[in-house]
């Protein structure tokens, strides 16, 4: 529809975006700042973050940044979210690669504006709301959103809940699809990686016309994606990336080789011979410590070599805490290690038993640290682990150690295969099919009907194992699987056990499968005062659906199938349980995993039982056990969204006018209704199946303390629904202050406000002022104010309490403190107080006969707790402000230079504090803090190996936070010709000043720094070049970020000195070329290369900073048929 009119012209425009579920014009130009448009062509266009039509010669009112479709096909990305990441406020945003480093699900693309949370991010396409794809949240997954249908994304920076309802608090991600398309287009490209893996492959196809005399227009796209993925077998590397974590310095202990010729005394000290004592993986004691041990030892002075001299000082100005690859737990393996104990009973563990597999002459469990330190020996832990390794082939070994960090901790060695194995993948293979229609019809002159509709389908799958873990397993001396070398002493005390963390039972494969539909249609037009409406229906489901395969390990069926014995009748291997229905059942001897032993999921005595062989490696798996012991995992999230909306725009020419021209306005409703649900198999919530003892129907709770009847049986697994309405009104209004007057080329006030009523939380409003100035036509200042809001999701108001683990640094461990000490010796020594208080109330004592304080945390593994949602959250709120210019200088074309400084201070944030921070809290403090001590509780039982560790906490979602952040974002833009040559160059880049997040309860002026940690450098930008001639084009483009620390450590940590330099990561730089030419008019060539020097991720992540993939080659091919 055209209009003569000026007026009529403005309110066209005026009118695409109004409404939350107003779609924007396809007139409407992308919304970079610097972009030069005819003003006697359109002398208004929307941007994203206003419904006000502006100048775009000017400025947009807050700062917006736009990715062409142009600069998403040269990127050669096969994510849209990896294109919109190059935007340096993205750069924490979760992309389907790094999802195997976050909490979401593998493949997930979920973008995170200011590193504040997905749920702080709105999302839309064509200026509506799209369904969420996160259980519970409104966190939109982008892989959904049709790539070749996108005409530009236009990312807002600051809070616009006031212009398009809440979740606006750090921003709006806007995808603009292609509308009025005509012809046929064909878009084919595929890649591979430096190493000849990692293949892509992504192809589209598009098809619209006009119909009925041009009044009505459809389009189809059909897309299709495959990604490879990458596994680790496929890298020479592969078992080292990603694996580094967080573990006690393995400095502070001695090490295989530091004991020997060169250091005598040492030698003499730690020989077992001697004193009892293992020549590695004890502490290293302070000089003045050894020597007094060595002159009650031995009676004389020992004379200190220079190597020795320098071990003590290397343990002395050691770091308490080290990160470095192939961090593991070094009391296990995947096919597991032999004790010579029996952990009933306590028979055995002696170090020196007298097996010598490999004939060195040595007893086996004097070959390494694990196997003294699974004994009972001088210094040892005893009752952990074992001496021998099962291999895969079913062969046995002394254990092989890595580097030795504490009782339960290393780097590498045989337990690292629990952690990481061949088959697993370090980038996960993803396929995507896409379905899309858009269109549009004239009804009359003035009205038009328009609608869009898709159906995604994407898919991805991991395989993981192991998917269980059990301390000392038992193997009764009548076990007839147990190894012809251990037989003679299990005959001797009764049985022996084996630790292990199985990566051989059963696939350990999960597939996810992701449906999104979305709808909508709608009505447009003009009344006869030229005001445009715009009235429209959008419909969203989403469904993420999760299948393992043999990946879930009944636990009563489990302890069954290992406890074997000899059938007198056949002679063959059988489960004791099927000769004798009241046998009891025997689990670990420390209840590790936590388990209240019984037959639940079977009737014992009936025969089902398969014996499973755990002490052969793989091949003593047979499948018939893998098939009774395992079950196949369903879960399923499904969230539904519907919103009806209205709005009328116009301005006040027919009524009045300002001096300088009339008032434009956007009013409107909307009423919005989220559902989310998630459901659970039967195995994972604990109910009774056919074939048990018991009712089957009934829950494993109602006869005992389980509540799942698989692995983790403590840890609660629930079904999840939910869901909430809202009713929203909302006006916006653009005051023409000055126009065209010397110093004052323009000066406009835009103010907006929106009034929601929510079925969860009540009333709530936001506002929004921004003022632009502008005193020269190549200058403008912009100035926002906002308030903007965020209500609880459904899992944060409704999620049911349920069970999940914990792995909390404990605050109490003696390293922990002495780290502290180094730099607060009074915060130590009252931590340190506080810790002795509470060991004191259970009984514990964590000194040694001299006095020392030596508490080391004894868990072996994460323990069980509980979080679930609160349904007394209310809506967290955040004040955001933004002030910048925007230069473009008319005596050098081409010339555009914007800055904008940001502010973001979040109230009453909704957050849950984490297990961190609940176990700090209770000891930091004069005293106790019985508001975080009454979350947890510690192992009170004194015969067990875990006394005093950590046992159980409780979380959950409260309004206590405060998030604070602020920065600078810039760009320098510069384009000019040559001849017939054109270059294009820009600089953008962002300094964040802070990242401070409050979140102690109960001292709110605690800061919590996060700037500089993983994910949030202080200065990160892009620089782009691009140069064209003719039918050829070429870019380059350089990511820089800042250093910044690896994973799993905290700023606060590292500044005091609790790790070194070494978990400081140099700054960062990534180089991609891209290249298109036009072959004929109908036939486009583009392709590059991603990461042309092969930067590699950081050791603690498998994508970040870059993919583990590395060096990618990409080509492709685009016709166009018009």
């Amino acid at each position: 529809m055209a209009f003569d009119s000026s007026k009529q012209n403005k309110l066209t425009v005026l009118a695409c975006a109004v409404a939350s579920a107003l779609a924007l014009s396809a007139t409407a130009v992308q919304a970079q700042e610097e972009a030069a448009i005819d003003e006697k062509d359109v002398e208004k266009v929307v941007v994203t973050g206003s419904r006000i039509a502006r100048d775009p010669n000017l400025a947009s009112p807050s700062p917006v940044q736009a990715i062409s479709e142009e600069d998403i096909q040269l990127s050669g990305e096969f994510s849209v979210t990896d294109v919109i990441n190059d935007i340096p406020a993205l750069f924490s945003s979760t992309t389907a690669e790094s999802s195997i480093d976050s909490a979401f699900a593998d493949g997930a693309n979920i973008l995170n504006l200011r590193g504040l949370g997905s749920n702080r991010t709105l999302t839309l396409v064509n200026g509506r709301r799209h369904v969420g794809g996160v259980a519970g949240s409104a966190a939109v997954d982008v892989g959904s959103i049709p790539v070749k249908l996108i005409k530009s994304v236009e990312v807002l920076t600051g809070g616009a809940s006031a212009v398009y309802g809440a979740d606006a608090v750090t921003g709006v991600v806007n995808f603009i699809l292609q509308d009025d398309y005509e012809g046929f287009e064909f878009d084919v490209n595929t890649g591979i990686s430096s190493e000849g893996d990692g293949e892509q492959i992504s192809m589209s196809a598009l098809y619209g016309e006009n119909f009925d005399n041009d009044r009505g227009n459809f389009a189809i796209n059909i897309e299709y994606q495959n990604d490879e993925g990458v596994r680790v077998s496929e890298r020479d590397n592969g078992l080292i990336i990603g694996s580094a974590r967080d573990w006690t310095n393995p400095a502070l202990r001695f090490q295989q080789g530091d004991i020997g010729a060169s250091t005598p005394n040492l030698a003499q000290y730690y020989n077992y011979d001697n004193t009892g004592l293992f020549n590695f993986g004890l502490s290293i004691p302070s000089q003045d410590a050894f020597i007094q041990n060595y002159v009650d030892t031995f009676g004389t002075q020992p004379n200190l070599t220079s190597e020795e001299l320098a071990l003590f000082n290397r343990a002395a100005t050691a770091n308490p805490r080290a990160v470095l690859p192939y961090r593991t737990f070094p009391f296990t393996s995947g096919y597991g290690y032999i004790i010579p104990g029996n952990p009933y009973t306590f028979e055995g563990f002696d170090p020196a038993t007298n097996i010598d597999l490999d004939g060195n002459g040595t007893p086996d469990c004097l070959d390494s640290f694990s196997g003294y330190n699974s004994s009972f020996g001088a210094a040892s832990f005893g009752a952990l682990g074992g001496c021998w390794n099962v291999l895969e082939d079913g062969s046995y070994r002394p254990i092989q150690d890595g580097l030795v960090s504490g009782n339960f901790e290393g780097f590498g060695g045989d337990s690292f295969n629990t952690i990481q194995q061949q088959r697993g993948y370090l980038i996960t293979p993803n396929d995507k099919i896409a379905l899309n229609l858009l269109g549009h019809y004239d009804l009359t002159d003035t009205s038009t009907v328009f609608g869009e509709f898709k159906y995604v389908v994407q898919t991805t799958e991991n395989e993981s194992q192991p998917s269980s873990y059990w301390d000392l397993l038992f193997g009764a001396a009548d076990n007839p699987y147990l190894p012809s070398f251990i037989q003679p002493l299990a005959n001797e005390i009764g049985g022996v056990a084996i630790t292990a963390d199985p990566i051989g039972i059963g696939q350990g494969k999960i597939e996810n499968e992701r449906r999104t539909l979305r709808g909508v249609i709608g009505l447009e037009g003009f009344l006869e005062n030229d005001w445009q409406y715009n009235l429209a229906l959008n419909y969203g489901r989403f469904e993420f659906e999760q299948e393992g395969t043999e990946n879930i390990v009944v636990v009563d069926r489990f302890f069954s199938a290992i406890d074997a014995v000899t059938d007198p009748a056949t002679g063959e291997a059988t489960c004791r349980v099927n000769l004798d229905a009241d046998t009891p059942q025997v689990t670990t001897a420390f209840n590790i995993p936590v388990y209240d032993p019984g037959y639940f999921s079977f009737t014992p005595g009936d025969g089902s039982c398969v014996p499973l062989n755990i002490w052969a490696g793989a091949g003593g798996i047979s499948q018939e056990a893998v098939d009774w012991v395992t079950q196949d995992s369903r879960s399923k999230t499904t969230i539904e969204q519907f919103v009806v909306s209205g709005s009328l725009s116009g301005d006040s020419s027919d009524y009045f006018e300002l001096p300088y021209g009339p008032i434009f306005f956007a009013l409107g409703g909307e009423y919005r209704k989220e559902k989310s649900e998630a459901t659970f198999d039967n195995w994972q919530l604990g109910i009774i199946p056919e074939g048990s003892q018991y009712q089957a129907g009934t829950f494993i709770s109602d006869y005992s303390s389980n509540n799942s009847l698989v692995f983790q049986p403590s840890i609660k697994t629930a079904n999840e629904t939910g869901d909430f309405d809202v009713s929203e009104v909302f006006v916006e209004v653009s005051i023409p202050l000055i126009e065209g007057e010397m110093l004052a080329e323009e000066l406009t006030l835009d103010l907006a406000a929106r009034y929601s009523d929510y079925s969860t939380i009540g009333d709530t409003t936001t506002w929004r002022a921004n003022l632009m100035y502008a005193p020269h036509e190549d200058l403008m200042i912009r100035l926002s104010q906002s308030q903007a809001v965020r209500a609880p999701n459904i899992t944060e108001l409704f999620g049911p309490e349920v069970g999940t683990t914990f792995r909390p640094t404990d605050p109490c461990n003696a390293s922990v403190i002495a780290g502290i000490r180094g730099n607060d010796p009074a915060a130590a020594d009252q931590i340190q107080a506080n810790c002795v208080a509470d060991f004191q109330s259970i009984g514990y004592n964590p000194f040694n006969d001299a006095g020392e304080y030596v508490y080391t945390d004894p868990l072996s593994a994460a323990f069980p707790g509980v979080t679930g949602g609160n349904a007394e959250l209310q809506e967290e709120t955040a004040d955001t402000t933004t002030v910048g210019f925007v230069y473009q200088a008319s005596w050098l074309e081409g010339l555009s230079v914007t800055a904008d400084y940001w502010s973001i201070e979040i109230e009453s944030a909704i957050s849950s504090v984490s297990s961190n921070d609940i176990v700090n809290g209770c000891y930091i403090g004069e005293n106790l803090n019985e508001n975080f001590c009454s979350l947890f509780t510690r192992n009170t039982d004194a015969n067990s190996p875990q006394f005093g560790g950590l046992n159980f906490l409780r979380s959950t979602q409260v309004n206590f936070a405060r998030l604070e952040t602020s920065g600078v974002d810039f760009s320098v833009g510069y384009d000019f010709e040559i001849d017939d040559h054109t270059f294009l160059t820009k600089i953008s880049g962002t300094k964040v000043n802070e990242i401070d997040q409050f979140t102690n309860p109960n001292d709110l002026t605690e800061v919590n720094p996060e700037l500089g940690e993983v994910n949030r450098p202080e200065w990160a930008g892009n620089f782009t070049v691009t140069w064209k001639w003719q039918d050829l084009q070429i870019g380059w483009q350089t990511q820089y970020m800042d250093e910044q620390l690896v994973a799993f450590v905290e700023i606060e940590e590292y500044e005091r000195g609790d790790y070194d330099d070494s978990v400081v990561m140099d700054e960062f730089f990534q180089h991609d070329i891209n290249f298109s030419y036009v072959l004929t008019d109908t036939v486009k060539m583009y392709g590059g290369i991603k990461n042309v020097t092969n930067e590699e991720p950081f050791l603690t992540n498998f994508a970040y900073p870059a993919s583990a993939r590395g060096r990618f080659y990409f080509i492709g091919f685009d016709m166009q048929l018009n």
